[in-house]
């Protein structure tokens, strides 16, 4: 498959390694940090392209999305499709659009999910917290606008993991938020489940918990989920045609946009 990336920062190694691992060629990269230049809309008309990957941030996802499928190719977005509910909407009717949700592909995480019972009740608890610095603050993941705040930036992951594993929200709430750390509780018809999302540890003391009853599951405790190079999985499902698409990720945005209406109403 023949690729157009869109976007350079620190994740684009992680997609690099994984287009070569999967036999794949890029044939075009884009540094395009806001999307005023123009140059990734010449870059996605490229007729060789088959597959555009969005790695620009969260709020351009959903236009890059749309343009490039318009343009008749495959898209592979990072997390967040979008940040919100309606532009996911939009994307949901179209096909060949997938989003990266790697941590379906965690051993953990498969094994889990072959053990889950719909006849038993779980309590759950997810616990991250992660370390940044202050260019992440001041740059437009610090930005609410742009990047829709920690729980699209970070917890997005988590969320869309647990309804993955034990099915749709029925209650939520956050009861605490100060722009860095968010925590509340979400319940299921199976499930309750107490989180914590923060982008406020200290240095080196990363940690990505989920736990469900009394059984810890360590997702991972490095700088960045990325570095358990989990995405040449996700390529490899592309090839396939497979792969998270907006209908399977909408319950999660939705779920965050509530907890976010929730603790402003």
């Amino acid at each position: 498959m023949k690729y157009v990336v869109i976007g350079t920062g620190f994740i684009f190694r992680r997609h690099l390694a994984s287009i070569r691992e999967t036999g794949g060629e890029i044939l075009d990269v884009v540094n395009e940090t806001h999307g005023r230049g123009g140059e990734w809309k010449k870059a996605i008309a490229n007729p060789e392209a088959d597959c555009v990957v969005i790695l620009a941030p969260n709020y351009l996802h959903c236009p890059i999305a749309l343009a490039a499928n318009d343009a008749g190719k495959i898209v592979l977005s990072e997390k967040p499709l979008a940040i919100k509910s309606e532009e996911v909407k939009k994307l949901a009717e179209r096909k060949n659009i997938f989003v990266v949700q790697q941590l379906h592909y965690h051993e953990g995480v498969v094994q889990m999910r072959k053990e889950i019972a719909a006849d038993k009740h779980y309590d759950i608890n997810i616990d991250v917290a992660v370390h940044r610095d202050h260019h992440y603050f001041n740059g437009w993941k610090g930005d609410m606008e742009l990047s829709g705040g920690p729980l699209f930036t970070l917890g997005v992951h988590y969320f869309e993991l647990l309804l993955y594993l034990f099915g749709p929200a029925q209650k939520s709430v956050m009861a605490n938020f100060d722009g860095k750390t968010g925590e509340g509780a979400v319940e299921g018809r199976n499930y309750n489940c107490k989180w914590r999302i923060s982008v406020d540890a200290p240095a080196g003391e990363n940690k990505r918990f989920f736990n469900v009853n009394g059984v810890a599951l360590n997702l991972s405790n490095k700088e960045n989920l990325a570095e358990e190079n989990l995405h040449d999985f996700v390529y490899r499902d592309l090839l396939r045609g497979k792969g998270v698409t907006p209908a399977q990720a909408l319950p999660a945005i939705e779920l965050i946009e509530n907890l976010y209406a929730d603790y402003h109403s």
